[in-house]
């Protein structure tokens, strides 16, 4: 697994799902400036590190990097990667093959070698390597992984679920992720640009007592979603339920200034983004003859459609039909398939109307107010609890009334 900012993970790795063979890899350039802050911090100020003239008169020629400097990028692998957050550096073993210097490119790269369960001890190969291929530390790292209190939850292991929320780290994703997360779910937080978002979610969760690892990539990207599943599945195993939030920008716009360009932007989020994760999700779900599914849609699908926005309706109307083609289709298989429409709800989404198109919306409803982002993740919560095993195929519409079918 490559550790890299377009698909930054945030991990409090599961020790089950963590198997022997399992590798991760990352790379880091050393600079000059690594190397002064590790001779502040640690009080080594060598002149074979800092001092040009010196190292020139040695068989190096020019300075060298701190060994333990290359060294140290091992508790980033034990931290944020292999084992993931949650892990504690128990004993470590180093052999200082060849020296580093600024500039080079160093790649750590971790593969398990043994676990146990009784201790919950993790033992890994570390292969620290240049940009040339040359090996420069290798050793053995012993991590232990402490029992977290949300293993120690008292809901029932057949409701607990691993849920993918695409769309995860704003408006109804957040709101949905906050919602499973303390009922004991574990949520993959699926997001594409609000990094800061997403860090602060998966925290309160966790402090929260909830399982939480936020991964960013975009699901109109295949590749991407199947990066997005792979560190899922090593944070808590397969995924067995996927709500899929994710929405582009929509400013409502004449059709006639629009293009084909604006309406594919709509739908490879939308209907591409739910064909992606579904694909990779069914495996596992017809495997294990359980799964449940949530599409997001909207209640503008039905009756009359709002002026200016059709190619946000016509993405979610293909959307909502791609819903019940796969309930009718997988409901043999035992899985759950649905749809989530919402009226005009309160999120960044609708920002930018006008007031008095917000007010006219609320005068519309029969409940006199316009929905919050919580209020679509009760019925989302809903639907993947069992008290809702029999409903499959349906348009849930969370609208204050605005709409009745």
């Amino acid at each position: 697994m490559a550790y890299d900012k377009e698909y930054r993970e945030i991990i409090v790795q599961s020790f089950d799902a963590i198997k022997v063979g399992d590798e991760a890899q990352f790379e880091h350039v050393l600079t000059q400036e690594d190397v002064q802050a590790f001779a502040s911090l640690t009080g080594d100020f060598n002149p074979l590190h800092l001092d040009a003239k010196f190292a020139k008169k040695t068989l190096f020629q020019k300075p060298v990097v701190h060994g333990m400097l290359s060294a140290s990028f091992i508790s980033t692998m034990i931290g944020m990667l292999l084992p993931g957050r949650g892990a504690l550096w128990m004993g470590q073993t180093l052999d200082f093959l060849r020296p580093a210097y600024v500039g080079d490119t160093i790649k750590l790269a971790a593969k398990v070698k043994q676990k146990s369960p009784a201790t919950r001890i993790v033992v890994m190969k570390i292969v620290i390597t240049n940009q040339h291929g040359d090996e420069l530390i290798v050793g053995e790292s012993t991590v232990k992984m402490p029992i977290l209190k949300d293993e120690e939850k008292t809901m029932d292991e057949n409701a607990k679920k691993t849920v993918l929320i695409t769309g995860g780290s704003r408006g109804i994703g957040l709101a949905t992720a906050k919602k499973l997360a303390s009922e004991g779910h574990a949520v993959v937080i699926n997001y594409l640009r609000s990094d800061r978002e997403a860090e602060r979610l998966v925290e309160s969760i966790t402090k929260a007592g909830g399982r939480a690892v936020a991964i960013k990539a975009d699901v109109s990207d295949p590749d991407g979603v199947k990066k997005l599943f792979s560190l899922a599945e090593r944070s808590f195993g397969p995924i067995n339920a996927i709500v899929h939030c994710a929405a582009p920008a929509n400013v409502p716009q004449p059709f006639d200034k629009l293009d084909w360009n604006a309406f594919q932007e709509q739908i490879d989020v939308h209907l591409k983004g739910a064909f992606n994760c579904v694909k990779l999700g069914l495996p596992n779900m017809t495997g294990s003859k359980s799964g449940d599914i949530v599409f997001i849609g909207t209640i503008y699908t039905d009756g009359l459609p709002p002026s200016q926005q059709a190619r946000y309706v016509v993405a979610k109307s293909a959307l909502t039909s791609l819903g019940r083609c796969l309930a009718a289709e997988y409901g043999p298989a035992g899985i759950r398939v649905n749809i989530v429409a919402p009226g005009m709800t309160e999120t960044d989404m609708i920002a930018s109307l006008p007031d008095k198109t917000k007010m006219l919306a609320r005068m519309q409803t029969p409940l006199r107010r316009l929905a919050e982002p919580s209020d679509i993740a009760n019925a989302v919560s809903f639907l993947l609890s069992p008290a809702a095993r029999h409903i499959t195929g349906e348009t849930i519409r969370v609208c204050g009334g605005m709409v009745m079918a």
